[in-house]
């Protein structure tokens, strides 16, 4: 009898394990901006030695900032920016070619040139947090 019972459990245990989804991890897509900014070769490689990078700059891509209307009497107080299309920016891009910078603590701000409109980053932290909720750490 006792060995009709190990006999069983050894078989159900081989079976529920030969089952488990062994697969590789499918790894994350690049969002065509990202080669805008950075060589083919490297965002391949960091394809499968840090994917998590590559996670964190396509969220970066569309939540790091926002466009938001600017008070006429605040125009002047900020630093410009030229953006050719509102509607499909690379915030990668722009941080290369025309040295935006980004705060930990408090949201920067940027005329976007020829327009009553802002670019806003969100603050570091808050940039994180919104990152953190997305993966669900």
């Amino acid at each position: 009898m006792k060995n009709l019972f190990l006999f069983t459990f050894l078989f159900i245990s081989f079976i529920t394990f030969a089952q488990r989804d062994t697969s590789t991890p499918s790894l994350p897509n690049i969002d065509e901006r990202l080669f805008q900014v950075f060589e083919t070769t490297y965002l391949k490689r960091l394809q499968t030695e840090n994917p998590f990078l590559i996670h964190r700059w396509n969220f970066y891509l569309d939540n790091s900032w926002y466009i938001t209307e600017l008070p006429r009497e605040k125009e002047a107080d900020y630093p410009e920016v030229e953006v050719d299309d509102l509607k499909n920016i690379n915030i990668l891009l722009l941080e290369k070619e025309q040295n935006l910078r980004k705060e930990w603590e408090k949201q920067s701000i940027y005329k976007i040139k020829g327009t009553n409109k802002a670019l806003v980053y969100y603050p570091g932290k808050i940039f994180i947090d919104k990152l953190n909720k997305k993966i669900r750490r």
